[in-house]
């Protein structure tokens, strides 16, 4: 896109004595000019152009895009593990919902790529297995 334009000229008044200070962008970003009136030194940037500002807008876009399918994708995810978990624990069909229903939650921890934090509380001993070590 930026092939198109060969060169940038750059005009501004000089505020302290009035005379006009012109320059050319070619290649270089940055460009160091001097007033003719008053020799002060002026360091500019190339100004950015219409089809830049267009391209950095649409990677902006293509970015906000791949995060909002990931988050769907996230989103999906999430219903479809609190759905298999509520099955298990609804389903008394081997006796052990619970169990099953926690492995469930740990695997897909384990997959997600969710923080070790969370993976490290299903490791804690839970109320009931510390009270039956006390009996």
């Amino acid at each position: 896109m930026s092939d198109n334009i060969q060169n940038i000229q750059v005009g501004f008044i000089c505020p302290d004595c009035g005379q006009e200070v012109n320059t050319y962008f070619v290649q270089q970003q940055v460009n160091t000019v001097r007033c003719e009136g008053c020799n002060r030194a002026y360091t500019l940037m190339k100004p950015t152009i219409g089809d830049e500002i267009l391209l950095d807008w649409e990677q902006e876009a293509l970015y906000h895009k791949l995060r909002a399918e990931r988050s769907e994708k996230d989103n999906h995810n999430m219903s479809a593990l609190i759905i298999k978990v509520i099955e298990l624990l609804t389903w008394r069909d081997q006796g052990d919902g619970q169990t099953r229903a926690i492995q469930t939650v740990k695997d897909w921890l384990a997959t997600s790529g969710k923080p070790q934090t969370l993976l490290e509380l299903f490791h804690q001993p839970t109320q009931s297995s510390r009270e039956n070590k006390r009996i």
